[in-house]
């Protein structure tokens, strides 16, 4: 991450970078772009024939696993705060 790694930036970042993993995260919201507290992150493997835009597909496809669960577990008051940082608690 960091200032211009948004969108297709990041996936051409990791791509060039040679790294073994990508991901997506969500986060709450608050006054800066990107940076609220984390709630969940989940990794993507990367293979080194991965192109910048097939980086991005396994990336929002997760996303797309991720967030319900995400969404799921504020509303069942399974996030909690501790110490600032929220801390999601998953069913067992």
């Amino acid at each position: 991450g960091g200032k211009g790694y948004y969108g297709m930036n990041v996936h051409r970042a990791v791509v060039e970078s040679g790294a073994r993993f990508s991901g997506a995260t969500v986060h709450f919201v608050d006054e800066e772009y990107d940076r609220g507290p984390i709630v969940a992150q989940a990794c993507v493997a990367v293979s080194p024939e991965d192109t910048a835009e097939q980086v991005a597909a396994k990336v929002l496809k997760r996303e797309h696993e991720l967030f319900p669960h995400v969404v799921a577990a504020l509303c069942d008051g399974r996030i909690v705060w501790r110490e600032g940082k929220p801390l999601l608690w998953t069913a067992t």
